[in-house]
């Protein structure tokens, strides 16, 4: 199974995307499943899982993007939202609680609100070591050295924030069409990750359409 874990949709608040749209670019480059991510917010996983409960062979996999006060965690698989500013601790225990697992999204860019140097001694169950959204790929070799050193699985993801993005980085393992195969398959660490750097022109285009909406 080929899933990208980690997609914005417009109800990021910094994204463009419809999750139907999210829907259909992913299933037209042929990924298996998604998670739509949105910060601090499980409406657009719960659109698409909507919309996509009736489609073969693809699955929508609820997650959002949590903001804690130390940097941002992926909650993949959790069943309630989980409000912004706890610590990453406590955010995790809630993640777990609502059955979900936490993820550290690009974990050392610091300008993304990463957990950066508070990640190394975490209880996380899974780290980002290929985050498409990067210039020259420092932090995704961090991740990767992390994930080494402490046996944690990896995952990769476009963390896209437009329809062009989406798949450009991914994750692969072995697993069933339901959410529980897919965490199952994460925790067992069997994951294999390539993709590549969404290319810099697009980041440059979304980042001036976002100053341009902004002023």
């Amino acid at each position: 199974m080929i899933i990208d874990p980690h997609i914005h949709s417009r109800y990021s608040g910094d994204a463009t995307a419809s999750p139907g749209d999210i829907i259909r670019k992913s299933r037209e480059i042929g990924l298996d499943a998604i998670a739509i991510a949105d910060h601090n917010t499980l409406k657009g996983s719960i659109l698409a899982m909507k919309e996509a409960k009736d489609l073969d062979e693809f699955m929508v996999i609820p997650a959002m993007e949590v903001t804690t006060n130390k940097g941002h965690i992926v909650a993949l698989g959790i069943t309630q939202e989980i409000e912004k500013g706890l610590s990453p601790e406590d955010t995790i225990d809630k993640i777990r609680s609502y059955g979900g697992i936490a993820i550290a999204p690009h974990p050392f860019v610091r300008y993304r609100e990463g957990l950066c140097g508070y990640v190394k001694d975490l209880d996380i169950d899974a780290i980002e070591t290929l985050n498409s959204r990067y210039i020259f790929g420092y932090s995704n070799w961090r991740a990767k050295r992390l994930a080494t050193k402490r046996k944690i699985p990896e995952i990769g993801a476009s963390d896209a924030h437009f329809l062009g993005a989406i798949g450009s980085c991914v994750t692969e393992l072995e697993a069933e069409f339901s959410v529980e195969s897919v965490i199952k398959g994460i925790l067992s660490g069997k994951t294999n990750v390539f993709g590549n750097r969404t290319p810099l022109p697009l980041i440059l285009k979304e980042v001036i359409k976002k100053k341009i909406k902004r002023s």
